[in-house]
């Protein structure tokens, strides 16, 4: 490697820097108890692919559980991620936060001493001192914490740990001393990069990386030098650019890696359907802009920000869409800053190109996405940790100060380690998270959004309408929080209003299959039934596998059968079709509680008894903690004078739900048909502890006192 960096740095033994590296990792550790959080919900607590979807249909769907040929799809295709959160489910049988946050953390511990590794291929043993420093910045860098502690950062943190891993195969490949071992390599750098892209799109990267280390770290051909003797115009000029000894070993393997992301590209983009994902102009402005020019420079700030971001981490939020970061329209005093950037990287670039070829250590690139989201930024940082410990070492050299410079530094990390530990700590609840965007985003509506639906779930109605309201005063056109209002309203009898919100959503949004489904609740509870049937028509029109929508299309038609025997829908047989609707439901997910539980008092209400016991054992297969089915099936059952088999469907019902009071009061109903009068008392008495105002108990324990007293 290269002999002309000179150790000034003090640095620990090889073994005792990789534990250095290991704690200073920790200082994302506070997080591991951490909750569910922001984008958490919906790849993870709401997406069946992580539970109960057959595992072949994981490889159709997108990393939110969407069908990838549906046009509201994210294209983003991440299997192995997903097949990394489902093997917690399996071991569990249940979602447990923290078990994906502690895998998450060791990931990341495992993720710098691989840095650490990658360091050392590139820059060899003299700039161990380098590759120490850099892992360490690395390990503490607080704009990882979305990486780290937002456990959808799981897959940046697995296509990281084998994108360096393909990346230190391809060098055992590259000095490997025979063919068999120097292809095997290459097999096993393939096949990491291959499981990269499937943990995350971006692992295609790897194989970028390691053509860029052969030609330039290896084959020490400089871009300057490729300029240089092709201008030139002469064979044998560009000719001497290969070495004789490598020609051949390096041509084949830049062959191979050309095949490899060749082959990768075109199975990732045929699984995409050869189609592109749809985003939204609030998703990021600046490329819905007319204008070329603003949007260039739009694009540049965010650069920026980008970069800023990582030299100095303390705007950090979850979200940065929205209003967060204003379009540049005309002259705006953030050119300046858009000026300075280039301006500095055009000298690093022109210092590295032209003053130090020989040095590996100035010629490492990393991609940096468009939208600024902080956990995207987890490998394009080891490129920045490197760059400033290269730095670092200069200084050192070059003013002869390498105890006060590694002091300096040690205060650095330690620093960096503080806002690293108070950051994890904000992403371990939703409300702490949300309420820290305020100061570094307070116009971003999506902010305001968020701290709505998290004030929402905890029951602050007030709050939620309050924040929801603001999103919209910011963000007119936000059809999510039109809706998500338009629920609150609803909840709370304002129909009306509701109606018109999500009229409002869906003329926004023609393809908003929930504000449809929404709307059609809304019609059906102001008893305009034609309208909410066309709503959910219509929803599922948008999105065909929509369980709760076959649900709610099922309570519609049941709700029909309570009109007038001459009325058009019960002519119509509304019952079949709220079976059907329900049954359309469970096929599309298997465990829908409600849809089970109303099929199954249908056909009760129907008289079909056998039907509905038959459709509740079915149930069990696929809920088996589901205390209603038992339930249904006791009722069932004791109606039929079934009463010992009613009775053990009880207790089963209370072994799942020991505190629901209506069980209780049914289970004394039979205890009372039976005549096991003393069981019956106990039965009704323990259902009014639980709701004393439960009118059905209080009345049949009386009727059962009378019928005491007149046998006495």
């Amino acid at each position: 490697m290269n002999n002309k960096i000179t150790t000034h740095l003090p640095v620990a033994s090889p073994s005792f820097s990789r534990w250095i590296i290991v704690l200073l990792s920790l200082c994302f550790v506070n997080s591991y108890d951490g909750d569910f959080v922001f984008d958490d919900t919906e790849a993870i607590v709401n997406n069946d692919d992580t539970r109960v979807t057959p595992l072949r249909e994981i490889f159709k769907n997108d990393f939110w559980g969407t069908r990838l040929s549906h046009k509201q799809s994210h294209k983003s295709y991440r299997p192995l991620t997903i097949l990394s959160f489902r093997l917690h489910f399996w071991l569990r049988q249940d979602s447990v936060p923290q078990d994906y946050h502690v895998v998450n953390i060791a990931l990341h511990g495992i993720n710098c001493l691989l840095t650490l590794l990658v360091y050392n291929v590139l820059l060899g043993p003299r700039g161990r001192d380098i590759s120490f420093y850099a892992a360490a910045l690395f390990a503490v860098h607080p704009v990882h914490a979305e990486a780290v502690s937002g456990i959808v950062g799981r897959a940046e943190l697995l296509c990281t740990l084998f994108t360096w891993l393909s990346v230190l195969s391809y060098d055992h490949a590259v000095r490997a001393r025979d063919a068999r071992h120097t292809w095997a390599a290459m097999a096993g750098c393939a096949v990491c990069a291959s499981v990269a892209m499937l943990c995350k799109e971006t692992g295609i990267t790897a194989i970028g990386i390691c053509a860029i280390y052969d030609i330039i770290v290896i084959n020490r051909i400089h871009p300057i030098d490729v300029i240089d003797r092709l201008l030139k115009r002469s064979y044998v000029d560009v000719r001497r650019l290969w070495k004789p000894v490598w020609y051949k070993s390096t041509v084949s393997r830049l062959v191979a890696l050309v095949f490899v992301a060749t082959t990768l590209l075109s199975l990732r983009f045929s699984v995409m359907g050869f189609s592109t994902p749809k985003f939204q102009p609030l998703d990021n402005p600046a490329s819905f802009m007319d204008n070329a020019l603003l949007r260039m420079l739009n694009y540049n700030y965010i650069y920026c920000l980008n970069v800023w971001l990582l030299v100095c981490p303390v705007w950090l939020c979850f979200d940065w869409s929205m209003g967060c970061i204003p379009l540049i329209t005309g002259y705006d005093h953030r050119l300046w800053a858009v000026a300075v950037f280039w301006l500095t990287l055009g000298a690093l670039i022109a210092y590295a190109f032209l003053f130090r070829r020989g040095e590996t250590g100035s010629n490492i690139f990393f991609n940096v996405g468009f939208v600024l989201a902080e956990r995207t930024l987890y490998i394009p940082s080891a490129g920045y940790c490197l760059l400033v410990a290269v730095g670092l070492q200069r200084f050192s050299t070059r003013f002869v100060l390498p105890k006060e410079s590694s002091i300096a530094y040690a205060a650095l990390i330690a620093l960096l380690f503080t806002r690293s530990w108070v950051r994890s700590d904000q992403w371990r609840s939703e409300k702490e998270l949300f309420q820290s965007a305020l100061s570094v985003c307070p116009l971003n509506a999506k902010v305001h959004y968020n701290i709505a639906k998290n004030a929402a779930d905890a029951g602050n109605v007030d709050l939620a309408k309050l924040e929801y309201r603001e999103a919209l005063r910011l963000n007119p056109e936000y059809a999510q929080a039109m809706n998500n209002l338009g629920n609150l309203l609803k909840d709370n009898g304002q129909l009306s209003e509701a109606v018109g919100l999500f009229k409002e959503a869906v003329s926004l949004q023609k393809d908003f299959a929930t504000a449809w489904m929404n709307l059609g609740i809304a019609q059906s509870a102001l008893m305009r039934y034609e309208e909410s049937e066309a709503s959910y028509f219509t929803a599922l029109r948008y999105r065909s596998n929509y369980p709760d929508c076959f649900y709610n299309l099922g309570v519609l038609c049941r709700n029909e059968l309570s009109k007038p025997l001459s009325a058009k829908y019960l002519e119509r047989k509304q019952h079949d079709r709220a079976l059907k609707a329900w049954i359309n439901a469970t096929k599309q997910k298997p465990a829908h509680r409600r849809a089970w539980t109303n099929m199954v008092l249908l056909l009760d209400d129907l008289g079909r008894t056998e039907e509905a016991l038959e459709t509740a054992s079915e149930a069990l297969k696929l809920i088996p903690d589901h205390a209603p089915i038992y339930f249904n099936i006791a009722n069932i059952l004791g109606k039929k004078g079934r009463y010992q088999e009613a009775e053990v469907q009880f207790k089963l019902a209370i072994s799942k739900s020991p505190t629901d009071p209506m069980i209780y009061a049914n289970f004394g109903v039979l205890y009372h048909r039976w005549n096991k009068l003393h069981a019956a008392e106990q039965m009704y008495r323990r259902a009014l502890q639980l709701k004393p105002d439960l009118y059905s108990a209080r009345n049949n324990l009386q009727k059962l006192y009378a019928l005491k007293a007149s046998t006495i």
